[in-house]
């Protein structure tokens, strides 16, 4: 069959299945299966089974579920509220103090959750009740929360990382590395916006609600209940900056941890213990699935020409670099209206990655670029998951005033793009300074 006829098949079949309400993983799988059918018959299809078993065997990928337990283990047992109380009583002073904890703490929660839902929730089950309560105005407590949680996947360790460097073959440590100044960065402007606006309408945080919200979410040893986390985190971290280990062997150090700070904090029961294997086998899975199927599409691809034949059409297009990264803003942040991050990124790389290659991006820089722009569509509606989470979580809140609340940080994080556009070494500084790398 011709190729323009499957690019036909291909973009109009993907889009009724996803409009369907079909799942993502089936979507791609069986469009993949349908292109490979048409363009090469029954025989193409007889090296399917070599797909999945190549890409469900992937090393890399054991760092998803041990990941995933150790996020799962830390927010379960609720050693969060200690720590959201500890970071509270350490910024109490500040004007408008609990909006800079939500950053703080969703920034420091979301480098050991690596979710950006697990994130939000958390930290917003403890902070908006309170911060409500007190008089803080209520867009801003749920703009701060559900722009705070999207740290969760720009601070490693990071799901989303893991599977855009399995997925472009690149390394996952750098990746990882390589997110921790423009995650600082983001978290620096949110709260430089937080300040801004308390300059002009002090009335959003008045300072005896902040006082008083700084109160009762106190903790008697600040300190003693965030060290732990920063620990687990540096550890973390620090064994894949230093090249002691692995993103895989770190994945297990982490989930080691987890488990051995909630038996510190005595939360860890059984109940905590298997629901946290549940949750993670199932979000695994999820994840297994999509993976399974978006490379069942890729190699679609590659035996059809399709991706040939869509890179050669891109680039008789004239544009330049930043031309055609300008497209790329711009499909990802519509994109983000729709679909969530995982998904996003297995529909649209397997078709733009020749291209990408092509037009000379580097992938470490790139990834977190795209991490970026996933993170924007958690904050965005019709399908925002933060948004949603931060609704559900908010009392009765109209979710209007969710999305008003979040609306303002789709910009900023648009503004921290932009800055790595101009200076990417933001990004590139911290992995050249690795070891191992």
């Amino acid at each position: 069959m011709d190729s323009g006829l499957l690019m036909v098949v291909l973009f109009g079949a993907l889009a009724l299945f996803l409009l369907v309400g079909q799942w993502t993983a089936f979507a791609l799988g069986i469009v993949g299966v349908l292109i490979i059918y048409l363009s090469k018959g029954y025989v193409g299809l007889q090296g399917l089974s070599s797909v999945v078993w190549n890409n469900a065997n992937s090393y890399i990928l054991i760092a998803v579920p041990m990941f995933l337990l150790m996020g799962e283990v830390i927010l379960r047992s609720g050693v969060s509220k200690y720590f959201y109380a500890g970071i509270a009583t350490l910024l109490r002073r500040l004007p408008g103090g609990l909006l800079h904890a939500n950053i703080v703490s969703c920034a420091i929660f979301s480098a050991v959750s690596g979710s950006s839902v697990a994130t939000a929730a958390s930290v917003g089950t403890v902070a908006i009740p309170e911060l409500l309560r007190q008089g803080y105005q209520p867009r801003a407590v749920f703009g701060s929360l559900a722009a705070g949680g999207t740290l969760g996947i720009l601070i490693p360790p990071s799901i989303v990382m893991v599977l855009y460097a399995a997925l472009v073959e690149e390394s996952v440590g750098r990746l990882f590395i390589a997110g921790i100044l423009p995650g600082i960065l983001m978290s620096a402007v949110f709260m430089l916006y937080i300040a801004f606006i308390l300059i002009r309408n002090p009335s959003i945080a008045p300072k005896q609600a902040s006082a008083e919200a700084a109160q009762a979410v106190h903790s008697t040893r600040p300190l003693w209940d965030v060290l732990p986390i920063v620990l687990l985190l540096t550890g973390v971290l620090g064994s894949i900056y230093t090249g002691f280990a692995t993103p895989t062997e770190a994945s297990a150090i982490g989930a080691a941890g987890a488990l051995a700070l909630a038996a510190g904090y005595r939360t860890l029961t059984w109940k905590v213990f298997t629901e946290s294997l549940m949750s993670t086998v199932k979000t695994t899975s999820m994840v297994a699935m999509i993976i399974i199927g978006a490379q069942i599409l890729s190699t679609a691809l590659t035996f059809s020409g399709v991706s040939r034949e869509l890179s050669e059409w891109v680039l008789t297009l004239g544009l330049s670099k930043w031309e055609f990264f300008l497209m790329l803003v711009v499909l990802y942040v519509i994109l983000g209206c729709f679909v969530d991050g995982i998904s996003m990124i297995y529909m649209t790389l397997p078709v733009l990655l020749p291209i990408i290659k092509v037009i000379g991006f580097d992938l470490i820089w790139l990834g977190v670029i795209i991490t970026i722009l996933i993170e924007l569509g958690q904050i965005t509606p019709p399908v925002g998951l933060n948004l949603f989470t931060i609704h559900g979580i908010s009392g009765g809140a109209k979710f209007s005033e969710v999305v008003a609340g979040s609306f303002p940080y789709v910009f900023l994080m648009l503004a921290v793009i932009a800055l790595l556009w101009i200076w990417p070494e933001i990004a590139l500084w911290l992995p050249t300074t690795m070891r191992g790398k």
